[in-house]
């Protein structure tokens, strides 16, 4: 197969269309901390990170401390696209950081607690930004408090009608929580989920057969099941397509966002043809592309070249 470095402007254009979607992105922003320093992340800010890069108009819904590691994240996103005008300021409580090992090929993380994205607040900008979004992006996560559950639960009634529903279930431990995937996959559209997140799936849905099936069995319309450098499946109740990925050629990388920047490909894919493709190879393919570069390089928020973005 060839190398992703070598096959990139095949995916040229790939974004143009009718206006671009508007994407709402809730929950974690924070400071990666790996041995050579921190880099900005967290599922819902790298998320939204990757819409603006694509075209989509991304706003992140999230929370900083009032702290230079909260300030720093803000002019950050602000630079990159991203309407930061939901990114609430705490006082009370420091920007979220994870410090980040990679061993074999896979990052672990040590999720620092009690910080600012976990006190995420309902008012009445947030109602508003989210009743006019076309996607809305959220995962578990930013859950793992009773506080975070019942914001969100307010977001989910904000959601219009037609507006598509994306959740990455970006668990991490030890934060699984079969309650709350089964309830988060209960409000979604589209489920992203990697291979230990489908046994999690599997748990909290017993006797329901694999994660896939599941999932469509739950009222999921669209499941993206990825396997890092092994690719993806896309399947829905009438299509199902296998996708081998693209191999990481460049050493230097990281995991880390990779999958994140798949799930912006599938907001603002799906987010522009406002519906669900009959042909999920194209999809599949661009996502892959795209999560396979962002693999190639340090750290969650690589910029595209123009050639992953559409020229």
């Amino acid at each position: 197969m060839e190398p992703i470095r070598d096959t990139v402007g095949a995916s040229r254009g790939f974004l143009s269309g009718p206006s671009p979607p508007s994407v709402v992105a809730w929950g974690e922003v924070l400071w990666d901390l790996f041995d050579d320093g921190a880099r900005l992340g967290g599922a819902a800010a790298n998320v939204a990170f990757h819409v603006a890069q694509l075209g989509g108009a991304a706003t992140l819904v999230s929370r900083v401390g009032t702290d230079e590691l909260g300030a720093r994240a803000r002019a950050t996103l602000e630079a990159s696209g991203v309407d930061v005008a939901q990114i609430q300021s705490d006082a009370g409580s420091p920007t979220g950081t994870v410090s980040v090992t990679v061993r074999t090929g896979e990052p672990l993380y040590t999720i620092r607690s009690e910080v600012a994205w976990d006190r995420i607040a309902w008012n009445d900008a947030v109602a508003q930004a989210i009743g006019s979004a076309d996607v809305f992006y959220f995962g578990t996560l930013a859950q793992r408090t009773l506080l975070g559950r019942g914001a969100l639960a307010m977001a989910w009634t904000a959601i219009r009608a037609g507006c598509l529903r994306v959740c990455d279930l970006n668990v991490r431990p030890p934060f699984e929580d079969c309650e709350v995937i089964a309830a988060t996959v209960g409000n979604a559209d589209v489920v992203k989920l990697n291979l230990v997140e489908a046994s999690l799936v599997e748990r909290a849905f017993p006797a329901r057969g694999e994660a896939i099936g599941c999932l469509l069995d739950q009222g999921v319309k669209l499941v993206a099941l990825t396997r890092g450098a092994g690719g993806c499946t896309l399947a829905t109740r009438t299509a199902r397509v296998d996708h081998p990925g693209f191999p990481i050629v460049d050493g230097r990388g990281d995991p880390v966002g990779a999958g994140d920047a798949f799930v912006a490909v599938l907001c603002c894919e799906l987010g522009r043809a406002r519906g669900l493709p009959t042909d999920l190879r194209p999809l599949a393919e661009r996502a892959n592309r795209v999560a396979a570069y962002v693999a190639s390089c340090p750290g969650a928020m690589a910029p595209l070249p123009p050639a992953l973005v559409g020229g």
